[in-house]
């Protein structure tokens, strides 16, 4: 059992049990056909081609790859014309997700660490799968465990769902914060709403930086059999020329014990994870915390700012399931941005980093 709490895809502190022993349809876009996790466990995002290591925070926690390249002068001019990046400064996002805790995942765990890619492990926990020790190390390592339900039912109920979750808090030490439903049914969007920050379904799409996409019912691509690197590759650059996040659903690999479904060859997956990071400008990261930028972006483009003299604010509420830690990237045309009294600091990448937990933003000349 892990003695860490993952929150958010990266690892905050031990359980307290642990330390006391010693703890839709992105109808935004058809689809069409359909960076980097580093040494350190605590960081859990990358970018293609990156180093992984995390940029300076203006924004306490928050551990996003750094974007673009270094050197960017701080803005001079007026406090005005703020704006949030779309996918934290980078091109377009992608997040690779595993159903059903498949013994092939198991098998080829070291082949889909050694790519440094943060990815979602949706956990089927009726499978004595979901009990192995990789999952654990996946925690370690940085990854998301989500939830898969315990029976894979295709009507879903409250109990499946929950029995799932409390598993995998129990077993590992991890709060679910995403659920993939099984077959993609429908039936699951209602009680995700109450329970999770996403509901990642099947159908084919991706999702556009403050388009309309239901967050309860994620579109993804599933790979075809057999599916050549090439196939998965024009999958990428689809999403990659239009600034989206592409979701890929992946349920196993050649061989196994347990017959994963449209299987392919893990050294094509490979090819392709690497292909995708050699773009350079593409946030691979989990859905937790792709997903959470991406919901909040588009929460901060509702508000309205109060005005007081030459000061304006920005405040929020962050919706219920909401992980802590999760940060937004923002530029404006000049002045200061302040949180809880105090100055951010400018990323030479070209940005600030905002903390969502702050709850609030204050432009000042």
């Amino acid at each position: 059992m892990s003695c860490h709490r993952l929150v958010s895809g990266f690892l905050l502190a031990p359980v307290l049990a642990c330390s006391a022993a010693n703890q839709q349809s992105t109808a935004d876009e058809p689809q069409a056909g359909a960076a980097s996790l580093d040494s350190p466990p605590t960081t859990s995002g990358g970018a293609g081609g990156a180093t992984g290591e995390n940029s300076p925070t203006g924004a306490s926690g928050c551990s996003l790859p750094a974007a673009g390249s270094s050197g960017v002068a701080r803005p001079s001019g007026a406090a005005e014309n703020l704006q949030v990046l779309d996918w934290a400064g980078f091109v377009a996002a992608l997040s690779y997700t595993f159903d059903d805790a498949n013994s092939s995942q198991i098998a080829h765990y070291a082949e889909l660490q050694a790519l440094g890619v943060p990815m979602t492990f949706y956990l089927q926990t009726g499978k004595s799968s979901a009990a192995s020790d990789v999952w654990a190390q996946a925690v370690l390592d940085g990854h998301e465990l989500g939830n898969h339900t315990e029976s894979h039912a295709r009507t879903a109920t409250a109990e499946d769902i929950d029995a799932a979750s409390d598993f995998i808090e129990a077993q590992f030490g991890v709060i679910p914060y995403t659920m993939a439903a099984p077959y993609g049914d429908t039936s699951y969007v209602s009680l995700a709403e109450t329970r999770f920050l996403i509901n990642r379904g099947v159908g084919g799409g991706r999702i556009a930086p403050n388009g309309n996409s239901n967050p309860f019912n994620l579109p993804c691509y599933i790979p075809p059999t057999g599916a050549e690197a090439s196939t998965m590759n024009g999958v990428i650059d689809t999403a990659h020329s239009a600034g989206s996040w592409q979701i890929v659903l992946v349920h196993g690999f050649t061989g196994g014990t347990d017959g994963a479904y449209q299987p392919i060859d893990i050294d094509q997956f490979v090819s392709n994870v690497e292909y995708a990071k050699s773009l350079g400008d593409v946030w691979i990261d989990s859905v937790v915390r792709v997903g959470a930028y991406w919901i909040a972006q588009k929460l901060f483009g509702d508000l309205s700012p109060a005005t007081s003299g030459d000061e304006t604010t920005w405040s929020w509420t962050l919706p219920d399931h909401f992980p802590p830690g999760m940060c937004l990237r923002i530029t404006t045309d000049g002045g200061t941005l302040v949180q809880n009294g105090e100055a951010l600091s400018w990323d030479d990448h070209g940005y600030y980093q905002v903390s969502l937990d702050a709850g609030a933003l204050t432009l000042t000349p």
